[in-house]
Order: structure tokens, then C-alpha cells, then sequence
């Protein structure tokens, strides 16, 4: 079984005038990035007439970038794939990716070569050098 991040979602507080404003930046698993629930001193921001201040937009902008790198040092999808006297498994993403720019790591107990093959959107094939038993875990890295 595979596990599978869809969504990172991490809470900000940002300082300016006095004041304190919260919000959340969200990346899904396709790396789409947005910002929601910003919190004025007064209360959620929902209306056309509260506004945020340039060092707050400034800290959002900040934030956005710190969640963009926790996401792209940390695993997006992992799991083991148990071989039986074979050379090759398929992974399939439960959600496709948005693009075949990802990186996958594998570990094993064995001293054996493995690599990707078939690399695409929606998963990618585990090739060994030799005909093996045991098992192969990876990490995908958008």
C-alpha cells in the first residue's frame, strides 16, 4: 500500500503595526499553491474593504516559498513493492501527477542496482539488475 500526501496546509502568523494577521498557505499534491483564512486583528478577512499590509503581503510572499521547499525536501508519495523472483514492478499514483518532474528514491536491504523506467504522471516501473526476492521501498519528491 502506498501512502499518498494530497495536501500541506501550514499556518502563519505575520506582525505589522502592532498588529497580528494569521493565515494558511495550502500546496496540494500538484504543487498548486494558495493562501486562505487571512485573519486581520478584526477577524476574517472576507470583504472588499479590509485591506493587508504590504509587510504582511510581504510575509505571505515569504511563507509561500518556505512551503514550496519544506514540500519539495519531503516525500510526496512512498511505499515498499515486495518482489518474488521478478525485475520489474509498476507504482501507480492514487492522484496523478501534475508532471513527470519528480524524483524517486529507493532503499533496500540487498546490494543490488534499481532504477525508474516508464517515468509518467500517473507512476513509473521499478527495474533491478538481477531476477530478485525481497523488498524495494521508494520515495517520490515532487
Amino acid at each position: 500500500m502506498a501512502l499518498t500526501r494530497t495536501s500541506t496546509d501550514v499556518t502563519y502568523k505575520s506582525s505589522a503595526g502592532g498588529q497580528d494577521y494569521y493565515f494558511i498557505i495550502v500546496m496540494d499534491q500538484q504543487s498548486n499553491v494558495s493562501v486562505r483564512n487571512i485573519r486581520s486583528p478584526t477577524g476574517l478577512i472576507v470583504d472588499a474593504n479590509t485591506t493587508v499590509p504590504k509587510d504582511v503581503q510581504t510575509d505571505v510572499t515569504t511563507a509561500i516559498g518556505q512551503v514550496e521547499d519544506l514540500v519539495a525536501q519531503t516525500s510526496a508519495v512512498n511505499g515498499n513493492l515486495t518482489y518474488t523472483a521478478e525485475v520489474t514492478k509498476a507504482v501507480v499514483f492514487a492522484t496523478a501527477m501534475a508532471n513527470t518532474n519528480y524524483r524517486v528514491v529507493f532503499s533496500t536491504n540487498d546490494f543490488i542496482a534499481v532504477r525508474v523506467t516508464n517515468k509518467a504522471t500517473t507512476g513509473f516501473t521499478v527495474e533491478t539488475n538481477v531476477t530478485y526476492t525481497g523488498t524495494v521501498g521508494y520515495d517520490v519528491f515532487v
